[in-house]
């Protein structure tokens, strides 16, 4: 015990010595601080400074002090000063969050000026609006609470506190902007923000009410086939069906799947003694009940299905490409069958991207009748158009009338491109306190699209682009990217003649048949029909790539 208040006291008069070392400048802000004195056991400017000053840099502090500013090994006080709390009480809220961070240390010049070395790699994205670049080493941090509220910036001027968010764009802002444009995010209710895809939903709901008809919905990524899904979800809630969605993936096995549906059904739909009267009812809570313990087959769902009554059951399976297993496949194309045949009130809707039916539920000849395929196509400029300004309407915004034509020719009608480009294009102009989307912002929201784009598609266009004759397949595969293409994207290269009617010529065909090969990063498709081949890009979202790339190299955004 002795030893223990003995150790107490020499703490406490180490404690009252740092103010005094700190006060004759002898020591420094230390580990924590960074800036003119401090630095790692080694030297170098600080460890919260950063490692510019190298290992053993001048004015190095630590224990091993270079010539030039004296180092120190203590801690820097929560306050800044001497220690203990700040003034004001306690160690809490954003106050407390300033003292126990301390005093942001000064940030030391840039040895290494990027302008003359040419080092673009810090440069991710152009400065929107013609901002500058002031509080770009400031640390990024979030600006809104998981529960929505906005916990803004802690500093005075944001400091290392900084929004993650582009300069005059307040959370509120942000938060409209992410709600009016969704890239990444399927549209959830049917408002205003839905747009188009009537014919589509007019051929879905015939086949499932009129024709009672399973119905396959497939398409290429980025078209919003999980979107117009969960429309049919909604519309056929109004109707009274009751609807049931779920998203598949490689780790669900047919027998996850159907039992998760079958959990979502009560019992008060059971077809209960309606054939006996004084059949003794069933006790249970949903239909997953019925099903035997561990797996089971197609013939024993079937039959439990064939319990249900004063309802019609809309089962939706979205993303079915995730699935690879084909005994699911297999069991499912009988599913299809025995509904049909045992005229059971559930109708599936599979969701998923491919580009024709068997590359979707593989080949099942048997089944054809039972299907109805809706194939999703692309999006007119029309509906694009009407995209973009719902998208600012409900955001406060607008668009310049040629941004939005811009928009419409670089996305070829993929919603996706077309809400990405809104978003970023939107963020931009709010940034620089105007409501007028114009040219400079979307050519900050293209770099931001191309510098975003998948590694697949980068690398197959710098392949494409790394052999011989640059310059012409450059040419060539923007050619083909302007090339006007049907719903499903292909495109004959005849038209590439465009308004001249001048056929192009057998050098420019022979250059579209090289982007088909793999050394050429099999960028093209060919698709052979009897006495014609056509092309199509293999990924659908290389079109948009090729476009905003060769656009903002030629400077024609």
């Amino acid at each position: 015990m002795r030893n223990f208040f003995r150790k107490r006291r020499s703490a406490a008069v180490a404690d009252e010595r740092l103010p005094a070392a700190g006060a004759a400048g002898l020591g420094s802000p230390g580990i924590t601080g960074g800036g003119l004195g401090s630095g790692p056991l080694t030297g170098g400017p600080g460890m919260a400074g950063g490692m510019n000053g190298g290992m053993n840099g001048p004015g190095a502090g630590g224990f091993s002090n270079a010539p030039g500013r004296p180092g120190g090994l203590h801690l820097r006080p929560v306050d800044g000063n001497a220690g203990g709390n700040p003034v004001g009480g306690p160690i809490g809220g954003r106050a407390g969050f300033e003292a126990m961070r301390g005093p942001a240390a000064p940030r030391l010049p840039d040895v290494i000026d990027n302008e003359a070395t040419g080092d673009r790699r810090g440069h991710m994205f152009p400065q929107p609006g013609g901002h500058d670049a002031d509080g770009e080493h400031d640390l990024p941090r979030f600006t809104m609470s998981v529960n929505g509220g906005y916990r803004g910036g802690f500093g005075a001027n944001g400091g290392a506190n900084a929004p993650a968010m582009l300069k005059g764009l307040t959370p509120e802002l942000n938060g409209l902007l992410r709600e009016a444009f969704t890239p990444t995010r399927p549209k959830q209710q049917l408002n205003g923000l839905f747009i188009g895809r009537n014919d589509t939903l007019r051929r879905i709901i015939s086949a499932i009410e009129e024709e009672r008809a399973h119905v396959i919905l497939y398409g290429d990524r980025g078209r919003g086939k999980t979107s117009v899904a969960n429309a049919i979800e909604k519309i056929a809630g109004q109707a009274g069906y009751l609807s049931l969605k779920l998203t598949c993936s490689g780790e669900l096995s047919f027998e996850d799947i159907f039992r998760h549906f079958l959990k979502k059904i009560p019992s008060t739909y059971y077809r209960s003694a309606l054939d006996n009267p004084f059949a003794a009812r069933r006790n249970f809570a949903s239909f997953n009940e019925l099903l035997p313990e561990g797996a089971f087959s197609v013939t024993e769902l079937n039959e439990v299905l064939s319990g249900i009554h004063a309802t019609h059951v809309l089962l939706i399976l979205d993303e079915y490409d995730r699935v690879t297993d084909e005994d699911f496949r297999n069991k499912l194309a009988e599913l299809f069958k025995n509904l049909t045949d045992s005229s059971i009130p559930v109708t599936l809707l599979v969701v998923g991207v491919a580009e024709n039916l068997d590359q979707l539920l593989g080949k099942h000849p048997s089944i054809q009748r039972s299907l109805v395929p809706v194939h999703l196509p692309l999006m007119t400029d029309q509906e694009i158009g009407r995209l973009i300004q719902a998208g600012a309407q409900n955001a406060g915004i607008e668009f310049a009338a040629d941004v939005v034509r811009r928009i419409a020719e670089f996305v070829r009608g993929l919603p996706y491109y077309a809400q990405l480009l809104g978003l970023h294009a939107a963020r931009s102009a709010v940034s620089r306190g105007s409501k007028l989307v114009e040219r400079p912002d979307l050519g900050y929201a293209v770099a931001r699209c191309l510098q975003e784009a998948e590694r697949g598609i980068v690398e197959s266009y710098a392949r494409a682009l790394a052999a011989d004759r640059r310059a012409e397949l450059e040419d060539a595969l923007l050619a083909a990217a302007l090339c006007p293409a049907d719903a499903y994207g292909v495109f004959d290269p005849n038209d590439l003649a465009g308004d001249s009617g001048e056929l192009p010529s057998a050098a420019t065909l022979d250059l579209l048949k090289r982007l088909t090969r793999e050394d050429h990063g099999g960028i093209l498709a060919p698709v052979v029909e009897p006495g014609l081949e056509r092309y199509r890009f293999r990924n659908q979202m290389m079109r948009q790539y090729v476009l905003m790339r060769q656009a903002s190299e030629r400077g024609q955004i």
